[in-house]
């Protein structure tokens, strides 16, 4: 399951993310998108995980206060590849 993640503190790292989700279960891959202009985080990331552990991390992790941000955690069915 892939996850989409927004509202994110802009000095929240890929660590963070794996932390945050891993009491939900085996964290695939997290990966932040970055503005390349600007160089910095653009308050997002892209997380895949399993379905049931993803699930539950929806359930419980949207509109959940994160780095003093309200972070928005949703599924995401494209097939966004980054480099």
């Amino acid at each position: 399951m892939r996850l989409f993640i927004s509202n994110l503190n802009r000095f929240t790292t890929a660590a963070h993310i794996v932390a945050l989700l891993l009491p939900f279960g085996l964290v695939k891959s997290a990966k932040l998108i970055n503005n390349n202009k600007l160089g910095y985080s653009e308050g997002t990331a892209l997380v895949e995980m399993e379905l049931t552990a993803g699930q539950s991390a929806i359930k419980e992790l949207n509109n959940r206060r994160f780095m003093n941000c309200f972070i928005k955690v949703e599924e995401t069915l494209s097939a966004i590849v980054l480099r």
